[in-house]
């Protein structure tokens, strides 16, 4: 029995000896593996944007902003003839774009040496960057080697792992773009300049302490170039932008290129090889600004580093080429024109200056008025509802609710009334109805118009000639003012409502019986019922035909008519 027990307590005593040694031999393992783990690991830095700081040059934060309404925000812009083509011009410090606000801010930390700015600042701002942008980090040692090179995404905190209780020197590099790759620097920590031409170079720099855990690095990126947005709008020509338009920005009489581009040394914030850098942005490349119509407001960007002033009418926007699609799928080609500034411009590092251009069709001048060169459209699915036509095309009766408008309405089949839908045409205040007097000044036309078809259908139209002293447009269908006849539509029935087009363009048997008449409104009023008309006719009855004389008839304000605006605000 004594033998029994003995040998039970040694192996008890075995497998307790056996589990203690277990446990130490795994006590022991685990000190160790604890022991082997360096000293600075555990560190996770966490990356995010606090924004763009820029220079405000004049001290103020404010957007560059025209109005769209009335005539006092119209009248506030320079009106520019550019011969084929006018346009709204402001030129002035601010962003064009849908930037976020600007709000006034003390210098970061996190900003580059002041040996790498350029010109005086009064103001520092900072602007937010959009989500997706790419940035490229580098972090590098105490010894100065390269630990982290990597492309991250704004908005997307990478949570980079480094080692703790280590100081680190970061720089970050960018674009300002979404798409396009982020360069890359060489192994001296540069880069090339091929990758940075017209491109908004942003920079940032600083250093970092890592603790275990959790590190934050905040970075505030600065502007590295003087940015130039030039704003493109097309609105007022009804019209969208086409890919092929092509705007760049040159200086003096030989239209040497303003931008300027050199490779960008990370590891100092400095440019060195700048050189000029000879940049056109296409329609294409354009950003296109939200809350307008499709391709109708585009804004093209331009970056250089040059600092020189650049004197007075020396500044210029250049249309290497510009091209419009038309409402009826046409493509309108301009040719090529140039803006120039009056005043004098000095870029300056981490500033933005705004050209904000809408471009508006040029009128016809006859007897020293600027008349429209088609008729006023109405069109309830566009944004811009009141339009001028595409072609000086007379109305037919499948336009008589578009085209045939009512004296005065605010729509072509609305109440007559006080209104002046003239006006209302984009830039609204640059146009207005054409009055009796201005009617009258003109005379009767210089030129009858028939177009025939081989067996029905006919056009016809009056054409008066242009001033001598204003130029002849290729653009443009017509140089002259060209009014076709369409006929009038008649006011709503008393059963039912209906009306019908009277008067509208007709001829058969190569016109050998054709007739047609022609209607448009003056904004001259008679009485409660009846307004001031523009009438003629056209007969053909074998070989006898005539052609009657404009006259300018007090008509049924219900009736609807053709309209032809004039330009209210002229050229400076």
């Amino acid at each position: 029995m004594k033998s029994i027990i003995s040998n039970k307590l040694r192996r008890n005593i075995s497998g307790a000896a056996v589990f203690c040694l277990l446990l130490a031999s795994f006590t022991s393992c685990s000190s160790k593996e604890e022991q082997l783990v360096p000293t600075g690991d555990g560190a996770v830095l966490k990356v995010g944007v606090k924004g763009i700081e820029e220079a405000i040059v004049g001290g103020t934060g404010n957007n560059l902003k025209m109005s769209n309404k009335g005539n006092s925000g119209i009248n506030k812009q320079s009106l520019v003839s550019f011969g084929s083509v006018d346009a709204f011009v402001d030129f002035g410090e601010g962003t064009l774009g849908k930037d976020l606000p600007v709000v006034t801010k003390a210098s970061s930390t996190d900003t580059l040496s002041k040996k790498a700015a350029s010109g005086t600042t009064k103001a520092v701002a900072s602007s937010q960057m959009e989500n997706g942008t790419k940035f490229r980090l580098l972090i590098y040692d105490a010894a100065n080697a390269l630990v982290v090179n990597q492309v991250v995404t704004s908005g997307v905190d990478p949570q980079i792992k480094v080692d703790a209780n280590k100081k680190y020197t970061w720089y970050a590099v960018s674009v300002n773009e979404k798409n396009a790759s982020v360069p890359d620097v060489n192994g001296a920590g540069v880069i090339s300049r091929t990758g940075l031409e017209n491109k908004d170079v942003l920079y940032a720099s600083g250093n970092v302490n890592t603790v275990n855990g959790e590190n934050y690095l905040a970075i505030t990126f600065k502007r590295m170039t003087a940015r130039i947005q030039v704003k493109l709008n097309v609105r007022g020509l009804f019209a969208r932008i086409e890919n092929s338009t092509s705007i760049s920005l040159v200086k003096n009489s030989t239209n040497t290129t303003v931008l300027q581009m050199g490779d960008l040394n990370v590891l100092t914030g400095q440019f060195n090889n700048v050189v000029n850098v000879d940049k056109a942005v296409l329609g294409s490349s354009m950003v296109e600004e939200s809350g307008n119509p499709a391709a109708t407001v585009k804004v093209a960007s331009f970056f250089t580093l040059s600092t020189e002033t650049i004197p007075a009418n020396s500044f210029k926007m250049k249309f290497n080429t510009l091209k419009v699609t038309l409402d009826d799928s046409r493509i309108r080609t301009f040719t090529p024109l140039t803006y120039t500034y009056a005043g004098a411009y000095t870029p300056t590092i981490g500033s933005t200056y705004g050209l904000n251009i809408r471009l508006i069709e040029s009128p016809v001048k006859v007897k020293g008025v600027l008349w429209a060169r088609s008729n006023l459209v109405y069109s309830a699915t566009e944004m811009d509802h009141y339009r001028l036509k595409s072609n000086p095309g007379g109305s037919t009766p499948a336009t008589k609710d578009t085209e045939f408008w009512n004296w005065k309405s605010s729509t072509p089949t609305g109440a007559a009334g006080s209104t002046d839908p003239c006006v209302s045409v984009y830039p609204e205040g640059t146009w207005r109805m054409s009055t009796k007097q201005e009617w009258e000044s003109i005379g009767q036309p210089d030129k009858k118009q028939e177009v025939l078809g081989l067996f029905w259908g006919a056009q016809y139209a009056y054409k008066w000639n242009r001033d001598s002293d204003y130029p002849s447009n290729p653009a443009y269908d017509d140089n002259d003012l060209t009014l076709s006849f369409g006929g009038y539509r008649t006011k709503p029935s008393a059963i039912g409502g209906g009306t019908s087009v009277i008067g509208s363009p007709g001829g058969i048997a190569l016109g050998a019986f054709a007739s047609g008449e022609c209607h448009y409104w003056t904004s001259d009023n008679r009485d409660s019922n009846t307004a001031f008309a523009v009438k003629s006719a056209f007969t053909r009855v074998a070989w006898l035909f005539s052609w009657g004389n404009v006259t300018y008839p007090n008509l049924n304000k219900a009736e609807g008519r053709n309209v032809r605006c004039v330009r209210q605000i002229v050229n400076n």
